[in-house]
């Protein structure tokens, strides 16, 4: 019955995303991110704990941050349903892009470029972006439980450009990709579980993803660090950071070493502008 409330949902609200003027998207966008937040109590108070561990913020100064957090994710959802629609005119218009030339550079190398990335502002439309200012980017994502949901979401990725690496053969298919000139995205700021290597993050051990830095190892590709943060809705800012060589010879501590520098820029990030993190993950799960 869920599934088919999700899809059913998801349908109406990319119909009438399609009829209404764009910036009626706001309104609707709004009303998916009150939805969201009365029907997860237990998600909010999640974030709430994580509020309080990393930023060391009260209850109330939470409550008002976390309110921001399910704003902005209901802009994304609402923006992602549109995405499909978007014409370079319109994402020029929408994105102020600061340091895109580094990730130029990084694909004149012909070693395809490693993208490090975090769940920040609209990072589903971070992929848009480049995809239809003409890179050939490639996002690994995760399957949702919904298979219908996980259908349409991906016919939406594709159509735009956006290439899918399933989460189960991202290695096998991100070295293809990376070999071919292309661009591999990583989202490096999940709970590994025991898959990752332990970490600082915002003063307590977290469980951290190494895959960005062991492809640059293996493969040559530069890392560049992106991320993507909102000023409003349909308004956006891009922040590229000068890409980062691996050394093939490098050793595990210095591979450690690298992802922890990409650790802290993330931590850097989301401390300047916190509401654009998405504060709902269980961050710190594996050490708690």
């Amino acid at each position: 019955m869920k599934d088919k409330i999700s899809i059913f949902l998801y349908n109406i609200f990319r119909f009438l995303l399609q009829k209404l003027p764009a910036a009626a998207g706001r309104y609707l966008g709004k009303l998916i991110a009150y939805l969201a937040y009365f029907i997860t109590p237990s998600r909010r108070e999640h974030s709430r704990l994580n509020l309080k561990g990393a930023l060391n913020l009260n209850d109330q100064e939470s409550k008002e941050l976390i309110k921001e957090v399910y704003e902005n994710l209901g802009y994304n959802f609402a923006e992602f349903l549109m995405e499909d629609a978007f014409s370079q005119e319109d994402i020029d218009k929408m994105v102020d892009f600061n340091g895109l030339e580094h990730l130029d550079q990084a694909l004149k190398e012909g070693n395809g470029v490693i993208i490090y990335t975090g769940h920040f502002g609209n990072w589903e439309l971070l992929g848009a972006v480049l995809a239809i200012k003409g890179y050939p980017i490639n996002s690994i994502a995760r399957k949702q439980n919904n298979s219908l949901f996980d259908k349409k979401i991906n016919e939406i990725r594709r159509g735009i450009g956006i290439g899918i690496i399933p989460k189960g053969l991202a290695v096998r298919q991100a070295f293809k990709k990376l070999k071919n000139k292309q661009i591999v995205a990583i989202l490096g700021d999940q709970d590994a579980r025991d898959h990752g290597w332990k970490l600082n993050f915002f003063g307590r051990d977290a469980s951290t993803y190494a895959g960005a830095v062991q492809f640059a190892k293996r493969t040559g590709a530069p890392i560049v660090p992106m991320f993507f943060h909102r000023q409003a809705w349909l308004k956006h800012k891009l922040k590229v950071y000068e890409a980062r060589k691996i050394n093939k010879n490098a050793s595990e501590s210095e591979l450690k070493e690298e992802l922890q520098s990409l650790l802290n820029l993330t931590e850097k990030e989301i401390r300047e502008n916190p509401a654009d993190w998405m504060w709902l993950h269980k961050r710190w799960k594996t050490y708690s």
